[in-house]
């Protein structure tokens, strides 16, 4: 990336704003509460990243960006097949100053401690199908769901804890255990509209488990998000060969900015980009006598596209309630 170093184009591309936070380690799977039963959820997330893809190109920061986030859902089954379900959370985006180059010739301003409720989300989801109500071993268990997605309050520049818009998603959720040495396998296919200018997405999941000791699983996968439009750059000017001319774009005093500043805040917001990401998932489940399940997961971005390179550890708790 030596040719995005020229004065006036590198910094705006590093503060892009950014969703940092990827709620999808919080969501569904194909399995739910029965009639009657509550599912109780509680996550704790730690998130850091000190690269990132900036379109195609890939960046190193100068400092680690550090996320934290706890995040409370609830599912109740309406029926055997028919589940509602609730999510949100709160989370903390740590202070960070991403440049301090060249005996500070190259400096970003610092960012204080930013904190807010992340995106919460909201739907029905019905079972399609159950596996275990059929004797033929080639039938999955399939879930589909509907729901809404309530943007959170913080603050979308130049960082985020979410994509900062309204939306609705329809989820397909597939499971299967092949009744074989405890293997198993999971997957995920979602579509997701938000408001404009943020760009559509489409998002998978699929991943292979292994129980053992009959209270333990394993799980290894890959999730991700593929953008469905939106800007390669938010700045035009990061693109080459633009990035290599330096233009100097006159003030418009009624505003108290230059004309192409103006330009980028009010019609090509960093947050209507276009976002790929592609994510390899661990974690190590087990479930008590009582039922509740306890895991630990680890996730790591190893390919995108105007992402971060997140790497992530948390933990997860779910309480069953027969009410």
């Amino acid at each position: 990336m030596k040719f995005l170093f020229k004065k006036g184009v590198f910094l705006p591309l590093l503060l892009l704003a950014q969703p940092l936070f990827t709620g999808e380690l919080f969501s569904q799977t194909v399995w739910a509460p029965y009639q009657r039963q509550l599912w109780v959820r509680t996550t704790a997330v730690n998130s850091v990243y000190d690269s990132a893809y900036v379109g195609k190109y890939h960046t190193t920061y100068d400092d680690d960006v550090r996320i934290n986030v706890g995040a409370l859902a609830f599912e109740y089954g309406i029926t055997d097949r028919l589940t509602v379900d609730l999510q949100t959370g709160f989370g903390k985006l740590g202070r960070t100053q991403l440049i301090d180059r060249y005996f500070g010739t190259l400096t970003s301003p610092e960012q204080p401690d930013k904190y807010g409720i992340i995106d919460s989300r909201a739907g029905l989801r019905y079972k399609v199908l159950d596996e275990y109500d059929f004797d033929s071993i080639w039938v999955p268990t399939v879930s589909v769901r509907i729901g809404g997605i309530k943007k959170g309050d913080y603050d979308r520049n130049p960082q985020a804890l979410g994509d900062g818009a309204n939306g609705a998603e329809v989820n397909i959720y597939l499971g299967k255990d092949f009744n074989i040495w405890g293997l198993g396998a999971l997957g995920e296919w979602s579509y997701r509209r938000r408001e404009k200018p943020v760009p559509d997405d489409v998002l998978y999941y699929g991943a292979l488990y292994k129980r053992f000791f009959d209270s333990f699983i394993f799980i290894v996968g890959s999730r991700g998000q593929i953008g469905q439009g939106g800007y390669a750059f938010a700045d035009p000017k990061g693109t080459p060969p633009l990035n290599l001319i330096q233009i100097d774009t006159p003030s418009i005093a009624p505003f108290g900015t230059d004309w192409y500043s103006y330009y980028l805040e009010h019609e090509r917001p960093a947050w209507g980009r276009k976002e790929i990401y592609h994510n390899l998932e661990v974690s190590l489940g087990y479930t008590d006598k009582y039922g509740n399940y306890y895991n630990f997961f680890y996730s790591h971005t190893y390919s995108g596209y105007n992402t971060a390179i997140l790497r992530t550890f948390g933990f997860l708790i779910n309480f069953p309630f027969n009410l």
